[in-house]
């Protein structure tokens, strides 16, 4: 028969320390459970139900609530009921063995909970330890997941280097260049395109020709000063200038 995950040498050895310290009795003390319950009246407030609000200086019958009413409601008079609350001492020391219990009735009625007793203390250890196979099981199967689906290259920061399938993706989705402008050199005096190369910081200044032949002076003007657009025809004419150079260099 397999054993649960939770199920260790270390951890077996910790529960026959704690039985042979406690004989099966109090983890605090190697007899029953001694102690006492205390008893303390406590004063709540009746129109804060289902709420427990303690009420410490409760008004005169008939007289109004010095409490702010809440959620709209109007302004009722006191009213307070009182409630028994019982804490547990153990006589061992401070120790919560059980859980303070508010009740109405007598101990009789009350449904005890030996937390310190063995038997309930092992229990709690045991809800532990599984909790803590289950997520180291959970852990080391995404780890195992991410392994089965990496490609094997070294991680980078979100901002540093594309892995391979980026890379492709990236590239065949990528122009060969971006165009910044259009310029007329000083010497010349004829127009050039100021490109930058895709995924470089390189610069080409490509002389046009006679490209802009045809296109009036004042259109000319505005295209360089201004970015202003040219006719279709002397566009798909520059852009093939720019991708015949952009290749050229890229081929060098």
């Amino acid at each position: 028969m397999s054993k649960p995950k939770w199920v260790n040498p270390e951890r077996q050895a910790q529960l026959v320390k704690l039985f042979l310290e406690s004989n099966g009795f109090c983890v605090h003390g190697l007899t029953p459970c001694k102690g006492n319950w205390q008893r303390e009246a406590v004063t709540l407030c009746a129109h804060r139900l289902p709420r427990r609000f303690e009420c410490s200086k409760p008004m005169p019958n008939g007289e109004p609530c010095r409490f702010k009413p809440y959620d709209g409601k109007p302004h009722l008079p006191c009213q307070v009921y009182v409630e028994v609350k019982l804490t547990w001492h153990c006589e061992y020391g401070d120790y919560p063995c059980y859980t303070a219990i508010p009740v109405m009735g007598e101990l009789g009625n009350l449904e005890w909970q030996p937390e310190a007793q063995y038997t309930e203390r092992i229990k709690a250890l045991i809800r532990e330890w599984a909790n803590d196979s289950r997520s180291q099981a959970q852990a080391e199967w995404q780890a195992e997941q991410k392994a089965l689906h990496a490609l094997g290259e070294r991680r980078e920061p979100v901002r540093g280097r594309f892995n391979t399938i980026s890379q492709d993706i990236f590239g065949s989705s990528q122009p060969l260049y971006y165009f910044e402008g259009l310029g007329v050199n000083g010497i010349t005096f004829k127009p050039f395109a100021k490109v930058r190369v895709a995924s470089t910081f390189v610069h080409l200044y490509i002389d046009l020709g006679d490209s802009l032949r045809g296109v009036s002076k004042n259109r000319r003007h505005k295209a360089v000063r201004y970015g202003k657009p040219l006719p279709k025809l002397i566009d798909s004419r520059i852009d093939d200038l720019c991708n015949l150079a952009v290749r050229d260099y890229l081929n060098r």
